[in-house]
């Protein structure tokens, strides 16, 4: 008989054991070892011990679901959570146990969860904003959903009654792959200065949350005359999510065009000089997404050689529950 229960100090053995077992080989940190698990999900600051609740059938874990609750400001000064706006962060059940009646029972004690504490809006899948919880261990350079290989999660989904609300496509380049070449990058090469930051510090409190343990750096497009700036992005070092195959990758984040300055180029050229540093970094992937109604976004990672690789789906309820 399946019983539930919270979060206990001793979980983390039982619970990575799980997570290896049940979630999918990519866009994942896999293997996790205990103290991994502790140091990368129950560690971080927003952690609430309540909203991890367990599955138990004679005594032995077979899922686990994670219920939290979205930042008040994530670029401010608050570290406090709004209860009003829930997420069903993550869902995990043992593949031996391949049972949507548990999975469905999982996601439910999660939304009574969240309900208890006042929550209005409810997610499923998380994504920045939503919840820092899994990002940097599932869903690849950022964690925006559910990811198609992550079946259980997504049947709990859909049997709950959550609409798709975004979806999110996963891309991958091989840096071992010739460089897309492009002619105006001679030209936008001599007007704009390339400002790089290696090891840079989070930009918010929210991001430190996230991306706090792992290695960031910045990059800025500048206008040589008058230091304007024209492009920004990010990357960070996703080396763990390469242990099953021994790639080691590399996120690229936040990639924005000053919005006067859009269509001119200057988004392929800074991707391009990122792929040539990631290079020299001795990287051998990159990866990146964007959501599936950015076709603009899509045609210029195509273009310079990303492949897709997954694809995921941010979930809401629909309406409010009352009472």
């Amino acid at each position: 008989m399946i019983r539930f229960r919270a979060f206990r100090n001793g979980d983390p053995p039982a619970l990575a054991k799980l997570w290896n077992r049940g979630l999918p080989d990519r866009e994942v940190v896999r293997p996790l070892s205990p103290h991994e698990f502790n140091e990368m999900i129950l560690s971080r600051l927003s952690f609430d011990a309540r909203g991890l609740i367990l599955a138990e059938d004679q005594g032995q874990l077979v899922g686990f679901v994670h219920a939290a609750s979205g930042p008040e400001a994530p670029e401010g000064p608050s570290h406090q959570g709004d209860p009003t706006m829930g997420t069903v962060a993550m869902l995990v059940v043992d593949p031996a146990h391949d049972d949507p009646g548990l999975e469905l029972a999982l996601f439910d004690q999660a939304e009574t969860y969240l309900e208890s504490r006042g929550a209005k809006v409810i997610y499923a899948g998380g994504q920045n904003e939503l919840s820092s919880s899994y990002w940097g261990v599932y869903g690849g350079s950022e964690c925006s959903g559910v990811l198609d290989t992550h079946p259980a999660f997504r049947r709990a989904s859909e049997a709950s009654g959550y609409q798709a609300v975004a979806r999110t496509i996963l891309f991958e380049l091989d840096l071992a792959a010739p460089e897309a070449r492009d002619p105006r990058s001679v030209l936008i090469r001599r007007q704009t200065r390339l400002e790089t930051i290696d090891d840079a510090m989070p930009a918010h409190w929210w991001e430190a949350l996230s991306l706090g343990g792992s290695q960031i750096s910045r990059f800025r497009l500048l206008a040589r005359d008058d230091e304007r700036v024209l492009a920004t992005a990010a990357t960070w070092d996703m080396a763990a999510f390469g242990r099953l195959d021994g790639k080691a990758r590399t996120g690229l984040i936040d990639v924005e065009v000053a919005p006067e300055e859009r269509r001119k180029g200057y988004a392929r050229f800074l991707i391009g000089e990122i792929l040539r540093h990631t290079r020299n970094q001795w990287g051998e992937y990159v990866a990146v997404q964007t959501r599936e109604t950015n076709k603009a976004a899509i045609g210029l990672y195509q273009s310079l050689g990303f492949e897709p690789v997954n694809s995921s789906t941010l979930y809401r309820r629909p309406g409010n529950r009352e009472g």
